[in-house]
């Protein structure tokens, strides 16, 4: 017992000394001229210089990356060198700071302080802090919500304040070398739960999203079929994939949970899984826990991030099991022969569950696989470690035909040909000059986009594109004999090309939706840029301070792309065709009256938005081109109502018309009222006229059942059951 006291007193006397030595460096006078010093090495010899001192630029051009294990070729050195001096020293200083092979090795000052700091490595250091900002970040998107929706001023302010409460912090600290990897993990789950609470903010009661009103009805329909495949006209590729359905209908059925809680709660976890997948991802390539924090927290400055991927969409959760299959397939070339069988096991089976999840994410990670296995090839690993990936990427490949061509009805193919190659005609046009370009920044309305919001959108972009050739850069000097990594600077080249799609009206989705796949590939660009051109060892507050307003300019780029014209996704008074805008108390409580009052599942034929509302609250069979091949818009169209018109009800054998006279008062946000081949689809300048929508009063054998005063549902069966 004296020995194990005395052992005790010695190690505090240890530690104690420790700490005095190390506060003596820091208040020593050689510790303040060492934190104004920064190491720079020259001919493979490092020497201080102060850190405003600027390198010198004559001994960089005569022994430019002499050092490194691949020296320049001496014809490309004397060309730099004959180069004037304002153009030789950006090369020079460029290709010195990619060629920095220990960008993460800190400065003798940060190590001595590490040192004083160890007790306290696995702690979780500022996340606390963090935490509270992040949520009165919250509590100021509610309070914006709350303004927006009896149309206040300022809404953008505050609704922006609150986000960069949640999301510089963050970055500030992530930035620096010093928290661990517990904190910096912790740190990404704040901020990544903050911004999907965000888009629950927005409608906390129900669903509001357009495509999320498409799902519910497929997890509705199999709640009350009690079985799969129950076709839904409004997305009927929806019912052949219903993997996030599955699940929700099985949470809501164990725990007595809605559809729409359940799905709060499943999604909520699938931010998680992404963000620690996306986290693992990058450390696994990089061997950094700070470059795997900074590349996470720029992957979440995607637009779909914040918004599309937090609905009730089959993406948001066939992404995040996409990611963690290929976390997986990177874990598996460092386990043992017998281990790698259960995981073998593990990752087919998620790839099964993407397969029958998301056609889109399936389809982009099976080219993925292919493409690592092109790639691993030229790395020349063992041969076992090519045939593990050829064998997962051909079992994607198997899987995914199958599932298209031996499931009876899946119409996938139908569904994205026709997307693609007419988006592809318009993109085609537009390069040949016989179609005219979409105008940016303004809806299609009409209404311009606020110039501030232009200026971020533009920037936001023009930083990632600028970086993009100095991330590959990096790449290639420190990566490229990662076949992983590799191919994740071949996947990036898809970005230019999908930004090409912006000016297009039938195609824009594809530069929208593409990004949250193309993040994955950027996001590592970016932050091994950042890493090799901002070393741990120059950090100060200055460069953290350039780049944490670098990484907010793209963060609040992409919200102001994602929150559509005229910040239309935030919640506000009716708007006409502006999906979450047009979602509002008069179109459901209309929805919710046809079921007690014309019975369930009648044919009915009406608008983009009343179609979503009457599926789901009013559980109508609605009528659209895409199921039934049908376009019912020239009903409304047209100015009178003859036997053309009746011909089409009766060959869609509608009987219920639903007619929202609100139409009338402003071009659709969207660009269409109905179907994207009506008149004037993503052209129209000017409302459609109210007597095309009122002329069904004047027809006899059309009974007006149901009349709000701005929406009427009118009853055609006089005219369609007529011999």
């Amino acid at each position: 017992m004296k020995h194990q006291l005395n052992r005790d007193k010695q190690e505090k006397k240890t530690n104690k000394d420790d700490l005095k030595q190390a506060r003596g460096v820091y208040d020593s006078p050689a510790m303040d001229e060492q934190d104004t010093v920064r190491l720079v090495t020259v001919n493979g010899s490092t020497r201080a210089v102060s850190k405003t001192e600027a390198p010198p630029v004559d001994d960089l051009d005569t022994a430019m990356l002499a050092a490194t294990r691949n020296p320049v070729h001496s014809f490309f050195r004397k060309t730099i060198s004959s180069l004037p001096s304002p153009i030789r020293y950006p090369i020079v200083m460029v290709l010195n700071r990619v060629q920095d092979t220990q960008p993460e090795v800190s400065s003798n000052v940060y190590a001595a302080r590490q040192r004083v700091m160890q007790p306290q490595a696995n702690a979780l250091g500022w996340a606390p802090l963090i935490a509270l900002i992040s949520s009165l970040g919250l509590l100021t998107v509610a309070y914006a919500y709350n303004v927006s929706r009896f149309g206040g001023k300022a809404v953008e302010l505050f609704f922006v304040l609150g986000l960069l409460l949640m999301f510089v912090p963050t970055v500030v600290r992530l930035l620096s070398p010093s928290p661990s990897r517990s904190e910096r993990i912790c740190l990404l789950y704040i901020v990544g739960i903050c911004l999907y609470l965000v888009q629950v903010e927005n409608s906390p009661l129900h669903f509001a999203g357009f495509n999320e009103f498409l799902h519910w009805r497929t997890a509705e329909d199999i709640a009350t079929s009690k079985h799969l495949f129950t076709p839904n006209s409004q997305l009927p590729v929806s019912a052949y994939y219903p993997g996030l359905e599955i699940v929700t209908n099985a949470l809501s059925s164990l725990s007595g949970l809605s559809i729409f809680h359940s799905g709060i709660v499943i999604l909520g976890v699938a931010r998680l899984v992404i963000i620690l997948s996306l986290f693992i991802l990058y450390e696994q390539i990089t061997d950094s826990a700070r470059i795997a924090g900074i590349a996470t927290i720029l992957y979440m400055t995607n637009p779909h991030f914040i918004s599309f991927d937090a609905q009730f969409s089959y993406e948001s959760l066939s992404l995040p099991l996409a990611i963690f299959m290929l976390v997986m397939m990177a874990r598996y070339e460092i386990l043992s022969k017998n281990n790698r069988r259960y995981l073998a096991v593990i990752i087919w089976l998620i790839l099964g569950t993407v397969v029958v999840t998301h056609h889109v994410t399936d389809f982009v990670f099976v080219g993925l696989l292919m493409l690592w296995t092109i790639t691993y090839k030229f790395q020349r690993p063992t041969r076992t470690r090519q045939l593990n990936l050829a064998l997962t990427a051909l079992f994607s490949v198997c899987s995914a035909l199958a599932y298209i061509f031996l499931m009876y009805g899946n119409p996938v193919v139908v569904y994205l040909s026709s997307y693609f190659g007419g988006s592809f005609a318009e993109l085609g046009k537009v390069v040949a000059g016989t179609s005219t370009a979409r105008k940016l920044f303004v809806s299609y309305s009409g209404q311009p986009t606020p110039i501030w919001d232009r200026l971020l959108s533009i920037a936001s972009v023009a930083i990632i594109a600028l970086s993009f050739p100095f991330g590959l850069l990096c790449l290639w000097q420190r990566y490229r004999r990662n076949g992983f990594a590799a191919m994740l600077g071949i996947f990036a080249f898809a970005y230019p090309i999908s930004q090409a799609f912006r000016f297009t009206n039938f195609g824009s989705e594809i530069a929208d939706r593409s990004e949250a796949f193309l993040f994955i590939p950027l996001a590592f660009l970016l932050a091994i840029l950042i890493t090799q051109f901002w070393p741990t060892r120059w950090l100060n507050w200055q460069q953290t301070t350039f780049l944490t307003f670098i990484i907010a300019i793209i963060f609040l780029g992409g919200v102001v792309l994602q929150a559509g014209p005229s910040l239309s996704a935030l919640p506000g008074p009716y708007l006409v065709s502006a999906d979450n805008r047009s979602i509002e108390p008069e179109g459901i409580e209309a929805a919710q009256w046809t079921p007690s009052h014309i019975g369930l599942n009648k044919r009915m034929a009406t608008d983009r938005i009343n179609r979503l509302l009457m599926s789901t609250y009013g559980d109508q069979h609605v009528v659209t081109n895409l199921e039934d091949k049908i376009d019912e818009s020239p009903v409304f169209f047209l100015p009178t109502f003859g036997p053309p018109q009746i011909a089409l009800l009766k060959l869609d054998k509608v009987r219920y018309l639903t007619v929202d006279l609100r139409l009338s008062t402003a071009p659709p946000l969207e660009g269409v009222y109905f179907e994207d081949g009506e008149p004037e689809s993503y052209h129209r300048t000017s409302p459609i006229p109210l007597s095309a929508l009122t002329k069904f009063n004047a027809v006899k054998q059309i009974n007006r059942v149901f009349d709000s005063g701005d929406i009427v549902i009118y009853d055609v069966g006089g005219l369609t059951n007529a011999a």
